[in-house]
């Protein structure tokens, strides 16, 4: 699931939505949590006003836009976790929130 780094042998992650979901792991209330990226148009402009969503998406130019996520989390069937996880996602990659979709993890215990 993460990539080591040989010189200095701390876990990074592999891709944009393992970015994401150590991030919002982080966050208190989350738990656990899955990223899905939706892509649209391929693209070959870069903004350099947006820092942080470039930290996800990656700079290279021709990368595609995320239109769309879908975030699974074993905190989302709380209303208020579910409203600042849509928020912070929202902002940190400039995405509108109707374009972010948050479900609650299933519980295997609960059954």
């Amino acid at each position: 699931m993460f990539q080591t780094s040989s010189t200095n042998e701390r876990v990074t992650p592999s891709s944009n939505e393992e970015k994401l979901e150590q991030t919002l792991r982080a966050m208190q209330g989350v738990g656990e949590v899955k990223v899905y990226f939706y892509y649209g148009e391929m693209t070959n402009e870069t903004d350099e006003n947006n820092l942080f969503s470039q930290y996800f998406r990656g700079t290279d130019k021709g990368v595609k836009d995320i239109t769309g996520m879908l975030i699974v989390s074993e905190g989302a069937s709380d209303i208020f976790v579910k409203n600042e996880i849509r928020a912070v996602v929202s902002q940190v990659m400039q995405l509108p929130i109707h374009r972010i979709i948050i479900v609650p993890m299933e519980n295997k215990g609960e059954k």
